[in-house]
């Protein structure tokens, strides 16, 4: 019994029957029933004993912080105070034991990475048991064990730096916190390159959960059913789990709060795909089944609406690049004017140099027959228009550009479109669905990625309200 409580393969078989917020920490103090019988089980052992079952960490980690021997991605995804980062340095130490790779830790910035996952209270060095501790050397930017096994350390406010050595295995800590709209993320493949089609790179993520994009495209193929990519483990808990090691008033104020959404988010731990406030949350959107082009022909009108990016750069917003079209419909409101249908035929948004947007606009316009490419003009003027004439010119052919500015919120220009959705006059010709995810969390609030709805917004200005009112 004694060396058994000293074997971490032991626990691996042990846990095989623990409930996902039990560990076998846990579940023996549960058997034993009484100190006495604590007393009884424990007592007996050595000093170096108790040494190496205080450092086991397989005997501590509850299930749900146990990452599965075989992903690509796993993320911890969990509330405040749930044992994180405690999972993360846990999963380093295990890595630097078997592995011959190098690692990589990714934090939001140098500081953290120093600060909470290395030095920190559940970071990897106060983890470490004795005769594995890491040599850590800031200036170095690494970690290095005594078996040669090291890592590199990596802030993600400066994502181009995860452009060096290969690694095989990574952690990242706080995602949704990393800058520049997780850029680090897209960076991550150039580094995690060693591994074999039996034994992949890994990266483990650690973080509390926001609705961003960058993570849903991350762990979905589809984030409307949830499902997974292949090789993606998503492992989700709740703060309270880890009631045993938090203060009463914080797990007080925790349950008290547990039922708001923002309670859900941070203590749950759930990742909620609703976002309060909107502007589209009512849209009754049509879908029609059938070939684009063919469809486009039924309409009076068609045209290429463009949300330029003022940047390509990794983790810049993408130029939104829709094409929609309207047809009159044989109904007429009280005003006399017909009421419009739009109908949205393509979305070839994508993060380009101007000359790429302007040509792949211009290439649609032709395509598709358009009668207007309507541009925002607010970043870039005037150049905008010349960018577009020029390009134009250069292939030979003409364009009838629109420029439109924006002179007042977002929200303003979008609540009329969400009034046309809401009535069920905007239709799909297919699916969309990287549009059709903004245009679900679309808020009008600076600084979310609004590229594609924006554009979509301008379009539907274009050909429904031009005649009325504009609303920008």
């Amino acid at each position: 019994m004694r060396s058994g409580l000293t074997r971490g393969s032991q626990w691996a078989k042990f846990a095989e029957g623990l409930a996902p917020y039990e560990s076998p920490a846990s579940r023996m103090v549960s058997a034993a029933g009484s100190r006495a019988q604590l007393a009884k089980l424990f007592g007996g052992l050595e000093d170096k004993e108790v040494e190496l079952l205080v450092f086991d960490l397989d005997f501590w980690a509850r299930r749900e912080q146990v990452p599965p021997d075989k992903f690509s991605t796993c993320f911890v995804m969990a509330g405040r105070g749930f044992g994180k980062t405690w999972c993360g340095a846990r999963w380093v130490i295990k890595k630097a034991w078997q592995a011959k790779s190098v690692g990589a830790l990714i934090g939001p910035t140098a500081a953290d990475v120093r600060d909470t996952m290395i030095r920190g209270a559940s970071g990897i060095l106060a983890l470490s048991p004795p005769g594995f501790t890491p040599r850590y050397e800031p200036s170095k930017r690494r970690v290095t064990w005594p078996n040669g096994v090291y890592a590199i350390c990596y802030s993600a406010d400066k994502p181009d730096r995860l452009r060096g050595p290969n690694a095989g295995w990574g952690w990242g800590d706080e995602p949704a916190s990393w800058k520049h709209d997780m850029a680090a993320v897209d960076q991550l493949p150039l580094v995690l390159r060693i591994g074999t089609r039996e034994h992949p790179p890994q990266l483990l993520l650690t973080g509390t959960p926001r609705p961003l994009k960058k993570i849903e495209d991350l762990l979905f193929t589809n984030a409307e059913t949830q499902q997974l990519k292949p090789g993606v483990v998503l492992r989700t808990g709740s703060s309270l789990s880890n009631a045993a090691n938090l203060a009463p008033s914080a797990i007080a104020n925790m349950r008290a709060l547990a039922n708001t959404r923002w309670g859900q988010q941070e203590v749950l731990g759930r990742l909620l795909f609703d976002v309060p406030g909107a502007i589209f949350g009512s849209a009754r959107w049509g879908r029609v089944h059938a070939e684009p082009h063919e469809y486009a022909q039924q309409l009076d009108r068609r045209i290429v609406s463009v949300d330029p990016s003022p940047t390509s750069e990794t983790g810049s917003d993408e130029t939104g690049i829709i094409v929609q079209g309207c047809k009159s419909s044989v109904l007429y409101g009280a005003d006399g004017i017909s009421l419009k249908r739009v109908s949205v035929l393509a979305d070839l948004s994508r993060r380009a140099s101007p000359r790429e947007w302007a040509t792949t606009a211009i290439r649609a316009y032709l395509e598709w027959g358009c009668d207007a490419l309507v541009v925002e003009v607010n970043t870039g003027g005037e150049m905008v228009e010349t960018l577009i004439s020029t390009v134009a010119a250069e292939m030979g052919v003409s364009v009838n550009v629109k420029p439109v500015r924006a002179t007042s919120a977002k929200s303003k220009r979008a609540e009329p479109v969400s009034a046309l959705a809401e009535a069920g006059r905007i239709e799909f010709v297919g699916t969309f669905q990287k549009l059709e995810q903004q245009l679900s969390k679309f808020t009008g609030v600076n600084g979310r990625r609004d590229d594609r709805a924006d554009a979509f917004c301008w379009g539907v200005h274009d050909l429904v309200f031009a005649e009325q009112f504009f609303a920008v």
